[in-house]
């Protein structure tokens, strides 16, 4: 442990990860400005919850836009956060708000389901099965998003299919990340600029690399073959 924290490539190292986190948490942030809007102007954001899933929809673009800048500074070994960012947005931001807006139909349909069950006898059977839909499509949509940049030419449909095989496959790491955004939504919750501007990039960074490993996975012939 000294002798590496002698070596000047650790400091490089720790410095460079701390530079492409905050790249991605101003991205985010810039992303998250509707949801912000949104939820300062509504009067009841709560009752108002499917105009809450509309303002997030630009999140999608602004995690693809981290994933793409962590991926890009890996293959070059050189990071430039807002650049790499900027490109991940011109060239992968209408395919990332297409795979988030499969997530937040998937949340609307969960939520419109649970007001329709509650306090109802099917409320016991059909709660659980739609709570295990939210604790896999949520994972799915991050690696999805990841795999923007690592398959960029596999079809969408096919990139959706991989990235829930994957989640199911390599379930310890989606467990992983589950527990990391929950850590990152109380922060969000106790100090949102902290949570998005500070956390918010080596959150980001903690969920790419769950997804480049359960990628990495899949090229080493750890899942089933997709046709691409």
């Amino acid at each position: 442990m000294r002798a590496a924290l002698r070596r000047p490539e650790t400091y490089e190292a720790i410095f460079g990860i701390a530079y492409l986190a905050l790249g991605a948490g101003v991205c985010l942030g810039v992303a998250a400005l509707p949801l912000v809007a949104a939820l300062t102007l509504l009067a009841d954001p709560l009752a108002a919850w499917p105009t809450l899933l509309v303002a997030a929809l630009p999140l999608g673009a602004g995690i693809a836009a981290g994933f793409h800048a962590f991926t890009a500074a890996r293959e070059r070994g050189i990071p430039a956060p807002f650049h790499d960012a900027w490109h991940g947005v011109r060239r992968h931001g209408g395919r990332a708000t297409a795979v988030w807006g499969l997530l937040c139909a998937l949340l609307f349909v969960v939520v419109v389901d649970v007001l329709a069950i509650w306090a109802t006898p099917w409320a016991a059977v059909i709660g659980p099965l739609l709570g295990v839909l939210v604790l896999l499509g949520v994972p799915t949509a991050l690696l999805a998003l990841a795999g923007l940049s690592r398959v960029p030419a596999l079809p969408l449909r096919a990139l959706v299919l991989a990235s829930a095989w994957l989640v199911v496959r390599r379930a310890p790491l989606a467990l992983l990340s589950l527990l990391v955004l929950a850590g990152w939504g109380m922060v969000l919750l106790a100090q949102p600029v902290l949570g998005v501007l500070g956390v918010g990039g080596f959150a980001l960074y903690v969920l790419w690399s769950n997804s480049a490993a359960a990628w990495a996975s899949r090229r080493d012939g750890g899942c089933i073959p997709v046709v691409e």
